[in-house]
């Protein structure tokens, strides 16, 4: 089991890193068609009529596969306020594996009706583009499937770690330890703070 938690353990890093490269590349794409749009609106030099649908289907599959990646890297916000006031270890041994049950379920649960909603829009196309639906649909399932595989490899780590698993451990990925920040924060107190209201105030004294 140990080797197949590292195999796939590192199967996911393998596509996460393709998810993110991807997502940067569509943040990129989103803006440009946004702000191409902007740009024929005021100087009205040519129509772009095809911005909206390429900046909204950009944004749906950067969404999925950020999400994604967030997932893996243990990014997505949680709360402790319950969790914290549990004993000590009841959480991590009771509440954590049923929690990544959970939502391993939904995952397969976006996945699974995410392909049959990619497949009743297979035969329709966007006005403008006149590209078929199916393409931007297809960012359910394959968003779904990928933070399934997250779950998994979350799951296979916790039990059986390997060198190619996360450092975050999703199921209990939280914000940070608020007395780490507090502690933070008050070493941060003696650095140098910008501050451009008093170097105005001393450029006027001088």
């Amino acid at each position: 089991m140990t080797l197949i938690s590292f195999q796939i353990n590192r199967l996911t890093d393998f596509l996460m890193k393709i998810s993110l490269w991807l997502g940067i590349a569509l943040c990129i794409v989103m803006v440009a068609a946004t702000l191409g749009q902007v740009f024929c609106r005021i100087t009205h030099l040519f129509t772009f009529e095809t911005s909206e649908e390429i900046a909204r289907f950009s944004m749906c599959w950067l969404a999925m596969l950020g999400s994604a990646v967030a997932l893996r890297q243990g990014r997505h916000l949680g709360v402790r306020i319950l969790v914290d006031h549990l004993p000590a270890g009841i959480y991590d041994k009771y509440l954590a594996p049923l929690i990544q049950l959970v939502m391993l379920a939904f995952f397969l649960l976006v996945a699974v009706k995410g392909w049959a909603f990619a497949m009743r829009g297979a035969m329709q196309v966007s006005p403008a583009l006149q590209l078929p639906m199916i393409y931007p649909y297809l960012c359910l399932p394959v968003g779904g499937a990928l933070m399934a595989l997250s779950m998994v490899a979350d799951m296979l780590q916790d039990r059986f770690p390997t060198s190619a698993g996360s450092n975050a451990s999703i199921a209990s990925s939280v914000m940070e330890d608020m007395s780490e920040v507090a502690a933070a924060c008050e070493n941060a107190q003696d650095a140098p703070v910008f501050d451009p209201l008093s170097e105005n105030r001393d450029k006027r004294q001088d």
